[in-house]
C-alpha cells in the first residue's frame, strides 16, 4: 500500500511495522512473523504471543528526498485458522479459497505516519497520518520445487487506503500492487529464508493527492500548485533474510528495497524529488507462549 515506512509486523490489533500503502511487502518485514516466511518445516502451532520489533530507515513517502528511521517494539499474536488468520502476511486475513494454482484472501495491512515538518519539500504542509488499506489478494503459485523449498508467485492485490491520526478517518483513494515473489528455503544449507520481490504500483487521484498534490494554500517559492493525476506511482524491487534462531523460538530479519519512480505519472510535482529510493530495515519476533495444537495448514 502507501507512503513511507515498512510494511508491519503484525498482530491483532497492534499495528507494528509497515511499509507504505503504495508499495506492499516493500522491506518483506512481515517475515519475521509470518508463516510463509518461516523456515520451520514441522507444523506450526495454531497460535502463538510473543515479542516482536524491527528499525527502518527509509523515504518519507514515495519518491520523498529525505528518509528517516523508525523503530518499534510491541507483543505479537499470530493466530493460523484454516479461514481466518491473524499476524500472517499483514494484520489479518481472511482465506476465500485456495487450490493447486489459485489462492484469494482478503487481508489488512497498515503504515507509519510522516512528519512534514522533518521535510523540506513538505514543510508548512499537513502531515501524512499513519494509513491502513484492506482489499483482496488474488495469488497465482506459478512455482513449486519437488522439495518445497523454492516457490514463485504472482500476487494481485488491490487496497482501499484510508488515514488516521487516531482522532479521524479518512478515505484516501486505492491501490492496485501485481507483484512476483520468490522464496527459497534452507538457504547455504542452513535454517535461512530468502525472499525477493519486484512489483510496480498504481493509485488512483484520490491516492496520489495524498502524497503529490499542492493546494494554492501551500504554495511558497520554490513549490508551485500542482494537481496530482491518479496513474503508475512506480515500482519496488525487494529482498530478504530470515534466520531461524533459538531452537526456532527466535526469527531474525535482514532487508531491503530500491523503488523506482521514473515514469512516475506525478514526477512533475515539486513534492517529487528522487526518481530512486533506498531502505533497509531489520526485525525479530521472539515467541513466549504457544498451543499444543497444530494449525492444519502446517
Amino acid at each position: 500500500m502507501l507512503t513511507r515506512k515498512k510494511r508491519l509486523l503484525a498482530t491483532s490489533g497492534l499495528m507494528l511495522i509497515f511499509s507504505t500503502p503504495a508499495s506492499a511487502e516493500s522491506l518483506e518485514v512481515e517475515c519475521v512473523t509470518s508463516r510463509p516466511c518461516q523456515t520451520e518445516s514441522t507444523q506450526q502451532p495454531l497460535w502463538e504471543i510473543g515479542l516482536a520489533g524491527a528499525i527502518i530507515y527509509g523515504p518519507d513517502y514515495p519518491a520523498a528526498g529525505q528518509s528517516h528511521t523508525n523503530q518499534i517494539v510491541l507483543p505479537y499474536l499470530i493466530y493460523r485458522g484454516d479461514v481466518i488468520r491473524a499476524g500472517e502476511d499483514g494484520l489479518i486475513k481472511a482465506q476465500a479459497f485456495e487450490d493447486e494454482r489459485w489462492e484469494l484472501d482478503l487481508s489488512l495491512d497498515g503504515a507509519f505516519n510522516a512528519d512534514s515538518d522533518d521535510n523540506d519539500a513538505r514543510e508548512g504542509m499537513q502531515d501524512l497520518d499513519y494509513l491502513f488499506g484492506i482489499g483482496p489478494e488474488l495469488k497465482y503459485k506459478i512455482y513449486r520445487a519437488d522439495d518445497e523449498q523454492s516457490k514463485l508467485d504472482l500476487k494481485l492485490q488491490a487496497r482501499a487506503v484510508f488515514s488516521t491520526d487516531f482522532s479521524n478517518l479518512n478515505q484516501r483513494g486505492y491501490a492496485f500492487e501485481p507483484q512476483l515473489r520468490y522464496e527459497h528455503d534452507n538457504l547455504f544449507g542452513r535454517e535461512i529464508r530468502f525472499v525477493g520481490t519486484v512489483g510496480p504500483v498504481w493509485g488512483t487521484e484520490k491516492l496520489t493527492d495524498y502524497f503529490y498534490q499542492v493546494d494554492d494554500k501551500y504554495v511558497r517559492p520554490g513549490r508551485e500548485a500542482y494537481d496530482a493525476n491518479g496513474g503508475y506511482m512506480g515500482t519496488d524491487v525487494g529482498f530478504g533474510l530470515v534466520f531461524t534462531l533459538m531452537e526456532k523460538r527466535a526469527r531474525l530479519f535482514l532487508g531491503g528495497r530500491v523503488s523506482f519512480h521514473q515514469g512516475a505519472e506525478n514526477e512533475d510535482s515539486p513534492l517529487f524529488i528522487d526518481e530512486t529510493t533506498y531502505a533497509v530495515g531489520m526485525g525479530f519476533a521472539y515467541r513466549l507462549f504457544a498451543s499444543d495444537k497444530k494449525a492444519s495448514g502446517g
